[in-house]
């Protein structure tokens, strides 16, 4: 997996203007412990890039999303330490322009409708 994300950002260094982005791959976990997210390169379909699936649900949390789901996807470098893509939200059944920030072991999502409109922002920690 690493390799084919490897090769993933290789290639977005040959596009003129663009800057490695951060490695987004491994498991995160979201800030209120509920959720973890496994982050990859996106497998087949119409997905490009990096997709991220919900990879563990807290026992607790009564949800519609399932292990397994695909949260994020077609996320592709968008500067140094910086993604852009797209959320889905099994809660709410909509899909947001998402963007991503990494800073050390700290992942800051942002996911908006209606431009920057309607905005909500999430810290995930890397755990592995």
């Amino acid at each position: 997996m690493r390799l084919s994300l490897s090769l993933l950002l290789a290639f977005s260094l040959s596009i003129p203007g663009t800057v490695l982005a951060a490695d987004l791959s491994g498991h995160w976990q979201r800030s209120n412990g509920q959720a973890q997210i496994a982050f990859a390169p996106c497998a087949g379909g119409q997905s490009v890039g990096v997709c991220g699936t919900i990879a563990w649900l807290s026992p607790a949390v009564k949800t519609k999303a399932r292990i397994g789901d695909k949260v994020f996807y077609d996320l592709i470098p968008d500067g140094a330490n910086n993604w852009k893509g797209k959320a889905y939200s099994p809660r709410e059944g909509k899909t947001y322009a998402a963007t991503l920030n990494l800073k050390g072991t700290t992942l800051y999502s942002r996911e908006c409708l209606l431009g920057d409109r309607i905005c909500r922002s999430e810290t995930w920690t890397r755990i592995r």
